[in-house]
């Protein structure tokens, strides 16, 4: 190779180092690869209306809620009546650390990347006053004229590509921050999700959670779902080696075919939160709604991307109701017992959700079900081992089974009854020919 075309190399490979950056050391904030994604089904991951963050900034579509963030911001700062620069200037100083939150480059300039922080996140914070804080709204306002906007902007600012770090909501909040005791960013975010999310309801435990444990409102919205159910799980699975080892289970139809039995969970800490205890399992009732899938599929993006060392809560619900449901007749069974509530209208739906979210996934890597899934598999090796109920799979499986069998034995008794027939006559006429001899 000629030395001029060395250097030359040498020189491209300096300016791409040059260029490189270093990978975020915990970006919290993730593209959702193609493996994650189903065709046909981008919505569960894109925004319908509201871009926030640099992910889906300046897309097509999305533009016309960038008059309405202006029109926030004006409010905001007649209300506090101060100028732009005081919240440029904060943003500013998180600048750095805000582009490290992002797992991907983000290709926009200093001074872009300030100024869609402040009004994003300006109109992120406003949005959630207005929703609860009725008196701060003005009566025009079109987005608390119409469910339906409300309805969209609920479904944007949960996904996992569409967020703005935590720290930078927080600082602009507090700048901003009103005298009335409601004025709480986590409070508030929690009313504005209400009754929406994944059957989470507004508590005023969570309202106190640490901020500093929260990446943004996706992430926020994962503790609130999985708090409960950490602190329940963790002295009966984590930290044992057995349940390192485990085989997955049976259908709900499956397991029903050796009485195994399935109950609604009362009174539970969350929708994840299940035993087994004497041959019955008892499940948590889950809603599901046009927007469920969408709200599951962020939330296991949000955990598919954390270290392997982190417990992966949401995906562990999921996989395990993947197992239970095979066919829309284990939709129809746990419907029956109330653990489902269907409000898409079609079991077939609810079959082919959980089929479509248990792909691809990774679990915890201590499973948080493997101690039911323990106990579930031993009461069903258990059960099967019995003649009565190898009967009842084989022969008693489904109504034309039983009536098959029914069939034969009254052919049986017929055929009996026809042999002893032909035998009794048969003695009849030898004994009627002995009498006449």
């Amino acid at each position: 190779m000629a030395e001029d075309s060395a250097k030359e190399i040498a020189l491209e490979i300096k300016h791409m180092l040059d260029c490189s950056r270093s990978p975020a050391l915990k970006p919290s904030i993730f593209k959702v690869d193609d493996h994650l994604r189903i065709p046909g089904r981008d919505n569960d991951y894109d925004p319908e209306i509201l871009s926030i963050g640099p992910y889906h900034h300046g897309k097509s579509g999305l533009q016309n809620m960038d008059q309405h963030k202006c029109w926030y911001l004006k409010q905001l700062l007649s209300r506090k009546n101060e100028s732009v620069e005081r919240y440029v200037i904060a943003v500013a100083a998180m600048e750095e650390r805000a582009r490290r939150c992002y797992a991907e480059p983000v290709d926009l300039d200093v001074n872009e990347f300030i100024k869609m922080m402040v009004l994003d996140g300006c109109f992120l914070i406003e949005l959630l006053r207005y929703h609860s804080l009725k008196d701060l709204r003005v009566a025009n306002d079109p987005i608390f004229k119409n469910e339906r906007i409300l309805s969209q902007l609920r479904h944007d600012i949960m996904l996992l590509e569409n967020q703005l770090p935590f720290f930078v909501l927080n600082q602009l909040f507090n700048m901003t921050k009103i005298e009335d005791s409601r004025d709480d960013i986590i409070g508030l975010t929690l009313c504005f999700i209400d009754g929406m999310f994944l059957n989470i309801s507004v508590s005023k435990v969570y309202q106190k959670l640490p901020t500093q444990n929260i990446d943004h409102l996706c992430s926020l919205i994962h503790e609130i779902c999985c708090l409960p159910f950490a602190g329940t799980i963790l002295h009966k699975n984590f930290g044992s080696n057995a349940c390192q080892n485990w085989e997955s289970i049976l259908s709900v139809s499956g397991l029903q075919e050796v009485g195994i039995r399935f109950q609604k969970a009362e009174g539970t800490s969350g929708f994840m939160d299940m035993t087994f205890v004497n041959g019955v399992l008892r499940i948590p009732p889950l809603n599901i709604f046009d927007e469920t899938e969408s709200q599951f599929r962020n939330l296991i993006a949000y955990e598919q991307y954390l270290p392997d060392c982190e417990a992966r809560y949401v995906s562990d619900y999921t996989f395990f109701m993947n197992c239970l449901i095979n066919t829309p007749e284990d939709v129809r069974l746990l419907r029956n017992y109330g653990i489902i509530g269907n409000w898409l209208g079609d079991d077939k739906e609810i079959c082919e959700m959980f089929n479509r979210l248990g792909k691809n996934i990774l679990t915890s890597t201590k499973f948080s079900y493997s101690h039911i899934f323990n106990a579930v598999n031993w009461e069903f090796q258990r059960r099967s081992n019995s003649w009565i109920t190898n009967l009842r799979r084989n022969y008693f499986g489904s109504p034309w089974s039983v009536i098959s069998l029914l069939a034969a034995f009254a052919l049986l008794i017929l055929t009996l009854l026809q042999t002893l027939y032909t035998i009794l006559s048969y003695y009849n006429r030898v004994g009627k020919v002995q009498q006449i001899s």
